[in-house]
């Protein structure tokens, strides 16, 4: 009797990883994963200092209307009644997108303004810019625990 050789390791994983793929999309590991990426690219609000000078130049504001970003920036991020009360009655995939949708938005309004690709605005709408982005790190958080 002569045996058939068994196929190679790279053919039998490429057979199965369709399998695995749909599995680990369905499973709650995928929650973890795609929580981690938002929170990696989310990660900038810990990072104010860094880019707080460049605000400064570009917008020209004092000491002052930074602490107000600031202030707006640590309410956002601890201020996550919202992610809550949407993660009690959504999908888990719904409510990352949601802080994934809100981050890139206030960290893209901000960088739009300090570009110059918009019209300089005015620092109450950089407040609600910060506050959102910030903010979206509690959609994240939520969902972690």
């Amino acid at each position: 009797m002569t045996e058939v050789p068994s196929p190679p390791p790279s053919v039998v994983c490429t057979r199965n990883l369709p399998r695995f793929v749909l599995f680990m999309a369905k499973s709650r590991w995928f929650s973890v994963f795609a929580s981690l990426m938002v929170m990696a690219g989310s990660g900038t609000i810990y990072l104010f200092g860094t880019y707080f000078k460049e605000l400064k130049t570009t917008f020209g504001y004092d000491q002052e209307t930074l602490n107000w970003m600031g202030f707006f920036k640590d309410l956002g991020a601890n201020i996550g009644i919202f992610a809550g009360l949407i993660a009690e009655v959504m999908q888990t995939w719904f409510v990352l997108l949601i802080g994934a949708a809100m981050n890139f938005f206030g960290y893209f309004m901000m960088w739009l303004g300090v570009t110059g690709r918009i019209v300089k605005r005015e620092i109450w709408q950089m407040c609600v810019y910060i506050y959102i982005a910030a903010n979206s790190l509690s959609f994240v958080n939520t969902l972690l625990v």
